[in-house]
């Protein structure tokens, strides 16, 4: 999967969509990142400390699974900001959305980031 490309792919879906990153099983960012021309509304530090917790949590969910079935996407919304979650196969990719988006254009982008993210899985069996 070529993670940048995918990145690329999720930003062009939406102006307002503001990080688009993949993160390992321990949370480094291993593609992608914030929009050009957008700065983060956290520090580094914070950033880095949001990506950990994410992995983590990302394992905390796998351990219901079995009985529950896997976790496609989570969605946050804040005050400041929304938070996408797609858990891949061994990775995470996370997105943040200006705050002003619609809950259901939220999901809309949601729907079409889980398009892009089988297609990619598709043509590469």
């Amino acid at each position: 999967m070529n993670f940048e490309k995918l990145c690329q792919q999720v930003f062009a879906l939406h102006d307002d969509i503001r990080y688009a990153g993949i993160i390992d099983d321990f949370g480094a960012l291993i593609a992608g990142g914030m929009r050009k021309g957008i700065d983060s509304i956290t520090a580094e530090d914070n950033d880095e400390l949001y990506l950990v917790q994410t992995a983590l949590r990302k394992s905390m969910r796998q351990r219901f699974d079995n009985t529950m079935g896997r976790a496609r996407f989570a969605y946050v919304e804040r005050e400041k900001i929304s938070m996408l979650t797609f858990y891949m196969e061994k990775n995470t990719l996370l997105l943040s959305i200006e705050p002003n988006v619609e809950s259901h254009t939220v999901i809309d982008i949601a729907k079409d980031v889980q398009e892009l993210i089988i297609a990619d899985n598709k043509t590469k069996a």
